[in-house]
């Protein structure tokens, strides 16, 4: 790596020739780095070796040897910008650009997007934050879920059109109500080498008993080799779409796995996980897939941080989006909403006039005005009337012409409220704290005060949170992607009266158990939110830039914002068809 000062030795002496080619002498060099002839020619060589100069050295004292300058100041600084972003050092890329945030965007701009080098495909985007929670039996934010479902493999699996595919299982059968087989690929591997093993995938399926979704999950086992057999407690014609869940993915045993296993997992899936730091994620096309390898042989996700995003990039909200006059045709909004979710359990929503008050007075279009036009613009937020685009659930119990719901109509006891609102939010993200200040300016009218909390990747305790600010992080565009949300990724069994929260879940399993039954999204939305468990906010529009895509093929932007980097592939420029 060249240092800065080898890069000040070099605008020195271009400073001193004015850029110019010149015939000169070791000992004029020495005077103008003032330093020995040894010196000299040690930084000579080096710079030489950078390729920003060429020294052809005349033989014999007193003869002018050959100085050329190959690259100008400004193209030594880029390239030394160049350097130290693919370092993830923004800040030593800034100062070597002379602090000039117009430099460093042009700079980052170039490096980032599409491009092809020793014949290899590369594709680089920028993202707000780290990625480090890659493991599906635990919580995992949006984008997470993405990069999973890039590493990891389950016995089924959802392709971009949301249909039903296999995955390691090649095959699956019912057997009976209350049973299913699943015929598993041989010879896959994992990451590291590895064969995939029966007994692998049966802990893995077994692990899942845990989960609300699986609770009726009984025996799993194999009655011949590369067959398993899963029954359950109940009926149970759905199977196949469950085991597609982000937490069904098959993991490698605890033995395969290191202590960095959440930033570093091992998977089966299509690319395999490299490099994982604060500066960069980078997944590399594993040469063992089991299905077709990957055209797009690398992905590098570059963070940006917030000291130098807004230099860069007006939003890095999204990973594939840019401005939104500049995203191409085919654009969607999320499958799901950003919402609040209220504490009915330990809260002060427990109590019935606090949470009508909430409902009342944190409502989308309330929160919506107090927000910045920009905000609004850059990520395409319109306000949220239910959980999903073009549902229109509202709160019960409040009648629709009363305009002044204020704290004083609640009647509070002191024993019901402290005067403090508890809200949690994620520290990483693009609006929450823009949100927050909505809120706070909200409550405040009304004289109430608001404690934010905010939070990384280990959530404060749930009893000392009164209003989560939550995204959905729907994986699918599926009306059934509602199941595994509500009970298990949602959080919302904690947050709900338990009687309330076994009506939910009884929903669910009635779906479950009947082979003809639409899946009950709508009264799942409507009943959360007219119980004052969940407040809709906002939805937002996804859609893929061409700055940062424009030159893949089959990129499709799927409801985690992201595209399947598996499926997409390069088109060389200036190729004509010959006829």
């Amino acid at each position: 790596m060249s240092s800065p000062r080898l890069r000040k030795q070099f605008e020195i002496l271009f400073e001193h020739f004015s850029g110019q080619n010149a015939d000169t002498q070791l000992d004029d060099v020495t005077g103008i780095l003032f330093c020995t002839r040894r010196n000299a020619r040690i930084v000579l060589n080096k710079l030489e070796e950078e390729g920003w100069i060429e020294w052809h050295p005349a033989a014999g004292r007193g003869k002018l040897s050959k100085l050329i300058f190959k690259q100008n100041r400004n193209d030594v600084s880029e390239t030394l910008a160049r350097r130290y972003l693919e370092e993830g050092r923004i800040g030593h890329a800034l100062n070597v650009l002379d602090k000039d945030a117009n430099r460093l965007s042009s700079v980052i701009q170039s490096y980032l997007g599409v491009s092809q080098a020793d014949g290899k495909q590369v594709i680089r985007l920028p993202y707000y934050r780290p990625l480090s929670m890659l493991n599906p039996k635990k919580p995992m934010r949006r984008s997470e879920i993405h990069i999973a479902r890039q590493v990891f493999s389950g016995l089924t699996k959802f392709d971009e059109n949301d249909e039903l595919q296999p995955d390691l299982a090649h095959h699956w059968q019912q057997v009976s109500e209350m049973e299913w087989r699943f015929y598993i690929r041989p010879g896959v591997r994992f990451h590291n080498g590895e064969l995939l093993k029966l007994e692998h995938i049966i802990s893995s399926i077994e692990s899942l008993k845990s989960a609300n979704l699986f609770q009726h999950l009984s025996q799993v086992v194999s009655p011949s080799p590369w067959v398993i057999d899963i029954s359950f407690t109940q009926p149970d014609h759905r199977a196949p779409q469950l085991f597609a869940e982000n937490m069904a993915r098959v993991l490698p045993p605890e033995s395969m796995r290191g202590d960095d296993f959440d930033r570093y997992p091992i998977g089966t899936g299509p690319y395999s996980v490299t490099t994982n730091n604060d500066k960069r994620l980078i997944l590399t096309a594993f040469d063992g897939y089991f299905g077709y390898r990957p055209l797009l042989d690398t992905v590098e996700v570059w963070v940006i941080d917030e000291v130098h995003s807004t230099m860069v990039f007006p939003s890095l909200a999204d990973p594939i989006a840019g401005a939104r006059s500049d995203i191409q045709d085919g654009i969607d909004l999320d499958p799901g909403c950003t919402y609040l979710l209220l504490n009915r359990v330990s809260g002060v929503a427990k109590h019935a006039r606090w949470a009508r008050y909430l409902t009342k007075r944190l409502n989308s279009l309330a929160i919506f005005r107090k927000l910045p036009e920009d905000t609004i613009k850059e990520l395409g937020m319109i306000p949220a009337h239910g959980m999903k685009p073009g549902w229109y659930h509202q709160p019960t119990d409040i009648p629709v012409d009363d305009d002044e719901v204020t704290v004083a109509d609640t009647n509070l006891t002191a024993d019901e409220f402290d005067g403090e609102i508890r809200i949690a939010y994620y520290a990483e993200h693009p609006t929450f704290p823009e949100i927050s200040v909505a809120i706070d300016a909200l409550l405040r009218e009304d004289g109430i005060r608001a404690k934010f909390i905010r939070y990384g990747v280990d959530a404060p305790d749930f009893h000392d949170v009164d209003i989560w600010i939550r995204p959905m992080g729907i994986a699918s565009n599926r009306e059934d992607a509602l199941a595994g949300w509500l009970l298990d990724y949602s959080d919302i069994e904690k947050m709900a009266k338990p009687e309330e929260f076994a009506r939910w879940r009884a929903l669910v399993t009635g779906w479950l158990s009947q082979s003809e039954t639409r899946f009950p999204a709508q009264e799942i939305g409507k009943q959360l939110v007219q119980h004052a468990q969940v407040i809709p906010l906002f939805h937002c529009w996804l859609g893929i830039s061409k700055d940062h895509c424009g030159s893949l093929q089959n990129a499709k932007c799927n409801a985690l914002g992201w595209f399947d980097f598996s499926k997409v592939w390069v088109k060389p420029d200036n190729q004509e068809v010959s006829e």
